[in-house]
């Protein structure tokens, strides 16, 4: 495929939207955040079902937070990233997300549904803040042109992260023996957690605030210097 799109006439990925550091970091940022999340959602089943032995309906109560947070949290972040932009949103996204898996990776037989219920709101906020904040700026950060092909792309990140994470998850499960599962299904886990992390450096490419921006235009400048300024004009 990228022999073929370096030289097609008219390639199906643009390379002036390759090139472009805000799309190529949220779409990062979805690949990582989603194999994490789907990832841990795997191998929780796994955790909730075999070892605390709960049936189907008392696993989805526990991680009902997760649910909860994405939901509730989805209209909140727009407000956030106008605010803090979303650079600084992501990061926060990231950390609660690798933290959320991290929790969940300590959890053993005993672990009780408080416990649960933290990790899985912990990974609801931090995945719903990712992936709203690295949605937007992909395509709303890609050229005009190229806008249809920047949301196939962020289709693409959605669906090959989660097939990344299940893969990962099961490969490390299998090396795993019957009835290795204390702390929570041996490495998966904190493999799973280290690719959670992979979207912090992604997220600390995307764009900051519009404050930020105007303060590195204008460069710094100290209040004393500023009235001074006032004062000659």
């Amino acid at each position: 495929l990228a022999r073929h799109e370096r030289r097609a006439a008219r390639p199906l990925l643009p390379p002036e939207l390759l090139r472009s550091v805000p799309v190529v970091a949220g779409l990062a940022v979805l690949l990582a955040a989603s194999a994490a999340l789907f990832g841990s959602l795997f191998v929780a089943t796994y955790f909730l079902q075999d070892v605390q032995g709960l049936d189907p309906l008392d696993c989805a109560l526990r991680v009902l937070p997760l649910a909860v947070l994405m939901v509730l949290g989805a209209p909140l972040c727009p407000p956030l990233q106008r605010r803090f932009g979303p650079r600084r949103t992501a990061t926060a996204g990231a950390a609660l997300l690798t933290l959320g898996v991290l929790l969940l990776a300590r959890l053993d037989a005993t672990a009780g549904a408080v416990s649960v219920g933290a990790a899985a709101a912990l990974l609801g906020a931090g995945f719903v803040v990712l992936m709203v904040t690295a949605t937007s700026v992909v395509v709303h950060r890609a050229p005009e042109a190229h806008a249809g092909v920047a949301g196939g792309l962020q289709q693409t990140a959605m669906n090959i992260g989660p097939a990344l994470g299940v893969a990962v998850a099961t490969l490390l499960l299998a090396l795993v023996p019957r009835g290795g599962f204390v702390p929570v299904e041996g490495a998966a886990l904190p493999a799973l957690a280290v690719i959670a992390a992979l979207a912090l450096p992604a997220a600390l490419a995307l764009p900051g605030s519009d404050a930020d921006r105007r303060r590195t235009r204008r460069g710094p400048t100290s209040p004393r210097s500023g009235r001074r300024a006032c004062v000659r004009s």
